[in-house]
């Protein structure tokens, strides 16, 4: 697994999940998704789980995304699984490319990245 890798975004948890969900083709990738209001503040958060095959890996991929804005700030935050090949654990670019992507699709509201 690679390190996770958090974005602070200029939208709502439930706007990003909009916009990812309106991607172009977004539905061959996703697996799983769901948005939730917790408490009366309103704070909210989405998770995604996305799966892709990757012939440079000749393996299959994951990447978990989760919005949230329960410390006031929109997050982001994206880890990859599943994505290394063998025992030394290379993936070649496979989780890169994994969160660029994500990355492309939220990219006018992105403020701020930064590795965790």
């Amino acid at each position: 697994m690679q390190k996770p890798i958090e974005f602070k975004l200029a939208v709502s948890p439930f706007e990003a999940a909009d916009i990812i969900l309106s991607s172009p083709n977004i539905k061959e990738d996703l697996l799983y998704w769901e948005n939730h209001v917790v408490g009366n503040e309103g704070k909210q958060i989405c998770t995604f789980i996305f799966e892709r095959y990757y012939f440079r890996t000749s393996g299959r991929a994951t990447l978990t995304v989760i919005l949230e804005n329960f410390d006031g700030e929109n997050k982001v935050r994206c880890m990859t699984s599943g994505s290394a090949e063998s025992i030394i654990n290379i993936d070649f670019g496979a989780s890169r490319n994994f969160v660029s992507w994500l990355k492309n699709i939220l990219a006018e509201n992105i403020l701020k990245e930064a590795e965790l």
